[in-house]
């Protein structure tokens, strides 16, 4: 027994080795990145660049604002081309004279030209910059073929346009024009025919009126009127012309000649007595179906 004893006293334990604890599933930590100095050069170069940017903005609009400034390049000369009695310089000067303070540079030449082609019988306006403090207009006048309307204000010019123009200033031996507004060229043109008919008779248009309806009339120089119809007029006034050196008892200012018929024509005194001049249709060919 006491043996025993002793040999448990001198025996020594092995210390038992213990088991690792259970491995949790944990990602691996993620390493701390150090720390970095703020950027004071890269901030600076910026707000620098920024504010240069700033200042050449700053300076570039008080540049174009000092540039625009009409005192900078002032109109020096302005060179007039086309004036004439009708189209005296004292009403050019008042055209322009709102835009001649817009200065050389900047003065709007459109502007300018819309307010000459204003002017009475001024046809067109060609206006130029030349370099460095002039400007040059030049001016085409109209040129009146007829009195529009019968000259209550406007005139037809040669390029079939009507044009206002003062009325006391229209020449009062031009032929007077009614009809549309947009007939101006083909009543020019139909003028023109008949002149060159009635030259054998010496004898000119001296109105020509179109109706709403198509229907021509016209008063000549010596006073007859002539109702021409709607169709084959150039042919009634040729006939007309054939016979009028016939008729010379008849043709006397106020007369009225209806050449509307086929094959002749009547006529109305001024005394309202009417006759036959020639044998024709009863009716006249613009009234027949």
């Amino acid at each position: 027994m006491v043996s025993a004893i002793r040999d448990l006293q001198g025996y020594r334990r092995e210390p038992v080795a213990k088991a690792p604890p259970p491995q949790e599933s944990q990602k691996p930590a993620a390493a701390i990145a150090p720390s970095r100095p703020f950027p004071w050069g890269k901030t600076l170069r910026a707000s620098l660049g920024g504010g240069l940017l700033l200042a050449l903005g700053f300076g570039a609009l008080q540049a174009w604002d000092w540039v625009r400034q009409p005192a900078l390049m002032p109109i020096a000369t302005i060179h007039i081309e086309g004036l004439s009695s009708k189209i005296p310089v004292y009403r050019i000067n008042r055209a322009i004279a709102p835009f001649l303070g817009q200065g050389f540079l900047w003065v709007n030449l459109t502007q300018v030209r819309d307010a000459l082609q204003q002017v009475p019988w001024v046809a067109n306006a060609d206006v130029r910059r030349v370099w460095p403090d002039r400007i040059a207009i030049d001016l085409q006048g109209v040129q009146p073929v007829a009195r529009w309307l019968g000259g209550a204000g406007e005139v037809l010019g040669k390029d079939g346009k009507v044009y206002p123009v003062p009325a006391n200033e229209i020449p009062q031996q031009l032929p007077a024009l009614f009809g549309p507004a947009d007939a101006g060229l083909q009543m020019l043109q139909e003028r023109q025919k008949l002149d060159q008919t009635l030259a054998p008779l010496h004898l000119q248009v001296r109105a020509l009126e179109l109706d709403p309806r198509g229907g021509w009339r016209c008063i000549l120089s010596n006073g007859v009127r002539l109702v021409l119809g709607r169709e084959k007029i150039m042919e009634g006034v040729q006939r007309w012309v054939s016979v009028a050196p016939e008729i010379k008892q008849y043709l006397v200012p106020g007369a009225s000649m209806d050449l509307r018929y086929n094959n002749g024509f009547a006529v109305a005194l001024p005394e309202a007595a009417s006759t036959s001049v020639s044998e024709g249709s009863a009716a006249p060919r613009s009234e027949r179906k």
